[in-house]
């Protein structure tokens, strides 16, 4: 079935046929073509969309594809990114960014912008890799101002196409005197009739209580839009693709244990099954005969990762965690309760909601998972 080392050697060259821990696009992007489509055809309709799911499930990839198929058919387009939200000025500053990049003459651009923008000094310099960066200062006296005037850009625009503007990990603006904030944003998006804003979020609790609650100035603001994982018939097609791009075609047994490994989610999918290739690479072996190590030496890589998540919990949160980890949920049935001896109520419920609000967990119905599919093996492992 396989090469000998000599054909092997014919491919040194090749690339890993997997990509994890960024967005990503072609060849990596695989499957949500009805998804895709939605999305944007919304998008140019101007409606406003609320897109939730687990972390790594891909819905920053799959936005940023649509907005690059967007931009090329002629919309303005805006991506920020709440965790590097720190501020106003942060705000100004990263929506400024945006909109200076599709801009291919800069001193035009900067005195653009200088015009859109009240208080602010804009200038190019360049970052730590030598690429172009803007650079921002911002009048404390004409913060408010400024902020006012960015986030009314699509509206004062006269472009034909309406804006597509992404705030994607949206519920960390509760850590940004966020209903306050919330209140500013709302009062001037509901009067833009020319643009569609786009919220992404993985802590769905957290994002659709923003959406969803009467008590809040985003009520109602959008249509709700809620991520699935791929289908397990267009996982396995792609991993069973890559690898043979990799220079090895696997058999289905190694690709089912892939995806129950990793539960099909996709940034872990790709994550396992590029260990798997590396190793076949490394030892010139068989990925099916590879497989247990490429896994061990995946666990062992994030040891110490793993260490740090269970050292912000307490003693009895670590039991909890275990137990979650051998029984394959938590939950507050007296069976599960009493066949770990976990108790009193109080308790678990605070360790459920502290693991749930750090993301260890998510909840799903009236059970509570452990997100990481490898912090969970690894957990097994330990105790």
């Amino acid at each position: 079935m396989w090469r000998n080392a000599e054909k092997r050697n014919s491919k040194d060259m090749i690339d890993n046929p997997f990509s994890y821990g960024k967005t990503v696009d072609d060849p990596f992007f695989y499957d949500r073509k009805k998804e895709l489509e939605e999305i944007k055809l919304s998008m140019r309709n101007a409606t406003n969309q609320i897109m939730y799911s687990p972390r790594r499930i891909g819905k920053s990839s799959l936005v940023i594809k649509a907005l690059k198929d967007l931009e090329a058919e002629g919309h303005p387009t805006v991506y920020i990114d709440f965790f590097k939200v720190s501020s106003r000025e942060k705000f100004i500053e990263l929506y400024t960014r945006e909109l200076m990049r599709p801009m291919s003459n800069w001193t035009k651009g900067l005195k653009r912008i200088q015009g859109l923008i009240r208080g602010i000094q804009p200038a190019m310099g360049l970052d730590q890799a030598g690429l172009p960066e803007l650079r921002l200062s911002i009048d404390p006296l004409q913060t408010a101002r400024a902020f006012e005037d960015v986030i009314n850009i699509p509206a004062n625009s006269k472009h034909d196409k309406c804006w597509i503007v992404v705030f994607d990990e949206f519920q960390e603006i509760e850590k940004l005197n966020g209903e306050s904030f919330e209140k500013e944003l709302r009062a001037s998006f509901q009067h833009h009739r020319n643009a569609s804003y786009v919220f992404l979020g993985s802590q769905r609790h957290m994002l659709l209580n923003i959406f969803s609650r009467k008590d809040r100035a985003f009520f109602n603001f959008g249509k709700l839009f809620q991520l699935e994982k791929p289908s397990e018939e267009e996982s396995m097609v792609f991993i069973e693709n890559r690898f043979r791009v990799g220079g090895y075609p696997v058999s289905e047994k190694l690709i089912r244990q892939i995806l129950e490994q990793t539960r099909n989610i996709p940034y872990y999918l790709q994550y396992l099954s590029a260990e798997i290739w590396e190793s076949a690479r490394l030892s010139s072996s068989d990925p099916d005969v590879i497989y247990p190590q490429a896994l061990e030496r995946l666990l062992i890589n994030q040891t110490d990762y793993f260490h740090g998540i269970r050292n912000q919990l307490t003693a009895f949160q670590v039991r909890l965690l275990s137990a979650i980890a051998w029984n394959g949920f938590g939950s507050y049935e007296t069976t599960f309760l009493q066949k770990y001896r976990l108790f009193p109520t109080s308790s678990i419920q605070k360790a459920y909601k502290r693991m749930t609000d750090l993301d260890i967990l998510e909840k799903q119905t009236n059970q509570y998972c452990i997100s990481d599919p490898f912090f969970e093996l690894w957990l097994k492992q330990q105790s």
